[in-house]
């Protein structure tokens, strides 16, 4: 049966200011729900009011013979933090304490940990006991010591935490139990009276060490479900792409000339209106892409900052401890491994997703300068009709101005008699109406020819445009066409 000394349990707890407030999930509520189990006086109602920095002193209980405690609360930047710590007495009756009895009853209806530890910046628990048997025990007597009394404080499987490490502080056995990504850190140490005179002098670094740890967490936890809007957001904006590649194919179809017809063209004002539709819907999805964008830089700076705090923190409580970084082996592995990979993995998202930004770039010009295109094409096919019709009207004027000067008989209506020649007037008329009939149909057909003309060479081109390193094919069908577009402006 494994035995253990003077048990304590200290619960390092976080929660951003701006989320405290509430009392759901709210550490005030979990650290009341505390006192008010433990503590006689149930008439003592903590709140942020209670808070300062440092850590204040303790607001101390007594339950029973065997179980004693007390509650701290500090302000870190933007968020405040509670020290909680259930034990047992130092006295002659909690020796030899069996690790089942000894824990269970400190973690009554799993009060310790947060019922939606999603909401708090995180937790991390430290479990300390002493033993008489400290110098004889192997590693591995220290391993099953540390699982008891995991297994037994947590005894629901669900907010138990799994086995990650073990290392050593302080040149004693110490077993972490958590994972990379996780917001509840579990250490379970072995400690002496020495021990725990040099933990009381780091009581403070040591606070904010843990407190850094879980804000560099929760950042990239966060990241990860930034990372898939990111993606959604995305997938988005190609789906989008791909829907305007194939209405620019059609706005940019070129038809050969049949028997029938010389030119087949789709509804240019539909298309137009379509296309600057779409460009407005871009532009929103890009700035909500953006902000994402940004969301996941400022996660990783955010990371960066309190990695640098955590590091600093390292070497004060070196200092206080007259240890070498290399002896706080138990606190710089997270620095130096996991750290660096969350690093890495935000810096690789980054460089993904910056690409979406150049996409969006050439979606935006490449819709923009279709959109300018047929406009211009629009307003060139206004302006040959109005060349043409001017150009009938025209010679239809002189025409008149020439045959009115002989015009001098008057105008009599009356029935028509066999024999009667056409009036002068009406002739002159006639005359008229088949010159600008001819003119404008000469200049329409030169301006069609020419027209069609520059499309059968238009069509003859096989150069292409290609983006290399897109990400998306679409992009590159897209700018094909937006080549062959480009083409079509007059004199190109």
């Amino acid at each position: 049966m494994l035995k253990i000394d003077h048990p304590q349990v200290y619960i390092y707890s976080y929660q951003l200011s701006s989320e405290s407030k509430t009392d759901v999930d709210s550490v005030w509520t979990w650290a009341n729900s505390l006192w008010q189990y433990f503590s006689p006086d149930k008439s003592l109602v903590f709140s942020p009011a209670n808070l300062s920095y440092p850590l204040t002193k303790p607001n101390k209980f007594t339950h029973s013979n065997q179980i004693d405690g007390s509650l701290k609360f500090c302000c870190i930047d933007d968020s405040e933090g509670i020290l909680a710590r259930i034990g047992s007495p130092e006295t002659e009756e909690n020796k030899d304490l069996e690790v089942a009895g000894a824990l269970t009853q400190f973690n009554v209806n799993n009060l310790l940990v947060a019922d939606s530890p999603e909401n708090w910046l995180g937790q991390t628990i430290l479990i300390t006991y002493k033993s008489e048997t400290y110098q004889q025990p192997s590693d591995n007597d220290f391993r099953k010591v540390a699982d008891e009394c995991l297994k037994h404080l947590f005894p629901k499987v669900s907010v138990r935490p799994p086995f990650y490490r073990a290392t050593e502080l302080f040149d004693s056995p110490m077993f972490e139990y958590s994972y990379p990504k996780s917001q509840v850190q579990v250490f379970v140490y072995l400690v002496d009276d020495d021990i725990e005179g040099k933990l009381g002098k780091i009581i403070q670094p040591l606070f904010e060490l843990f407190y850094h740890r879980h804000k560099i967490t929760k950042a990239f936890i966060d990241s990860r479900r930034n990372y898939h809007l990111l993606k959604e957001r995305y997938l988005e904006i190609e789906q989008t792409i791909e829907n305007l590649e194939a209405k620019i194919t059609e706005v940019s179809r070129i038809e050969l000339p049949t028997e029938v017809d010389l030119v087949k063209s789709v509804d240019i004002d539909e298309s137009l209106k379509y296309l600057k539709i779409k460009l407005k819907e871009l532009l929103r999805e890009s700035l909500n892409y953006e902000r994402a964008l940004e969301c996941l830089e400022d996660f990783n700076n955010t990371i960066n900052i309190h990695v640098y705090n955590y590091q600093e923190k390292l070497l004060q409580i070196g200092d206080k401890s007259e240890l070498i970084p290399d002896e706080l082996t138990a606190f710089n592995f997270f620095v130096d491994r996991t750290c660096r990979y969350f690093q890495e993995q935000i810096k690789g998202d980054l460089g993904y997703f910056k690409h979406g930004t150049d996409l969006i770039k050439i979606a935006v010009e490449l819709v923009g300068g279709i959109v300018d295109i047929e406009q211009a094409e629009c307003d060139r096919s206004l302006e040959r009709k109005i060349e043409i019709l001017g150009a009938g009207l025209g010679a239809g004027g002189i025409v008149v101005s020439a045959v009115s000067a002989y015009v001098e008989t008057p105008i009599v209506f009356r029935i028509p008699q066999t024999g009667d020649r056409i009036h002068p007037a009406i002739a002159s008329l006639l005359w008229s109406v088949l010159a600008v009939v001819i003119v404008a149909g000469v200049v329409g057909l030169i301006n069609g020819t020419s027209k069609i003309n520059g499309r059968l060479r238009l069509f003859g081109r096989k150069s292409v445009a290609q983006l290399s390193d897109s990400p998306s094919q679409p992009v590159n069908n897209t700018l094909q066409q937006a080549e062959e577009v480009s083409n079509h402006e007059p004199g190109g």
